[in-house]
């Protein structure tokens, strides 16, 4: 069997915070109130001077390690939304660090939570077409060094990380869906970013830092009201329906998020993936990170069929449902 998905590698920071330790500096923030509904304990930042491309680095190597040289990936995609400078793309920078040969196609996307499926699409759809042989696909993202320590709706998530994804013509075609509503976007933003920041601006006026700024209920709200339906209309357009699913991989939003979509949509615990509590939220990275460990773990088999789905940024949805 030729799978979609031929390996998973992933990191997380060596940097750990203790979520509960911060009852101890910010007791009004009540941390052991809010571990119930966030699911995250532990929180990986990356170093003050770690780079998004060495985290990039540290999970694609990984993948790339034993691979021989004739079954190098062709094709690099990065999605990311914190890249250490508008340009050149991270892929470009990649590439070389990986020493991978000038014939290789890289570019980046853009996109947060929704990210890794929009990246396995856009992966499949240059192999059916013949562009690309294999690809690698890495997601990561650095959103510490955008986030207000004194943030707690945002400090409490998320984590920075990477994973890397080496992605192999499947025998039958995987099942994708996506979906936009624009009319939100101002729900998860980053300000302080992109050329907004100095574009008109006096030249005697300090640039400030991004700050990364979420909703949190109205995001809540639109999970929870729109994404079930897209997830049972996935499973229709796939023809397995949600039965014939044996493992969803949601984005890792938060507790309250998963356990509101399992009830909504009565998926068994057996087959739903909660995966927070060591990890935290890595946007991008979430689902390839939840796999790779349910893999680990025994509750992913080689011949599953797997549902993901994320939602997010934009804000959007993807979805893929394909044998693993």
């Amino acid at each position: 069997m030729n799978s979609f998905i031929n390996s998973i590698e992933y990191h997380l920071p060596e940097r750990t915070i203790d979520c509960h330790a911060l009852d101890d500096t910010k007791p009004h923030w009540h941390v052991h109130n809010s571990l119930p509904k966030t699911g995250v304990r532990y929180l990986h930042h990356s170093a003050k001077d770690e780079t998004t491309l060495q985290l990039a680095h540290k999970s694609a190597s990984k993948a790339l390690e034993g691979v021989p040289e004739n079954e190098l990936p062709d094709t690099l995609i990065v999605c990311t939304q914190t890249p250490d400078q508008l340009l050149p793309h991270v892929s470009a920078c990649l590439q070389h660090e990986l020493g991978l040969p000038s014939s290789t196609k890289c570019f980046d996307i853009s996109l947060g939570c929704s990210g890794y499926c929009y990246g396995l699409s856009i992966a499949y759809g240059y192999i059916a077409a013949g562009i690309s042989k294999r690809v690698l696909f890495v997601t990561v993202d650095n959103y510490s060094k955008t986030i207000d320590p004194e943030n707690k709706t945002s400090f409490l998530i998320f984590s920075d990380g990477s994973s890397a994804t080496i992605i192999d013509k499947p025998d039958s075609a995987p099942s994708f869906l996506f979906g936009t509503d624009g009319s939100r976007s101002g729900a998860i933003r980053c300000i302080n970013t992109g050329i907004s920041v100095v574009t008109g601006k006096n030249t005697d006026t300090p640039i400030a830092r991004p700050d990364l700024q979420m909703d949190g209920f109205n995001v809540f709200q639109f999970t929870v009201k729109t994404i079930p339906a897209e997830i049972r209309k996935l499973a229709e357009q796939a023809g397995t329906g949600m039965e014939h699913i044996d493992l969803f991989v949601f984005h890792q939003a938060s507790n309250k998020v998963l356990e509101s979509l399992a009830s909504k949509l009565n998926i068994p615990d057996e087959k739903m993936i909660i995966d927070l509590y060591d990890v935290g939220n890595t946007t991008s990275s979430t689902i390839p990170i939840a796999m790779k460990r349910a893999e680990a773990n025994g509750r992913l088999h080689r011949g599953d069929t797997v549902m993901l789905f994320g939602f997010g940024i934009g804000l959007s949805w993807s979805g893929a449902v394909f044998k693993y």
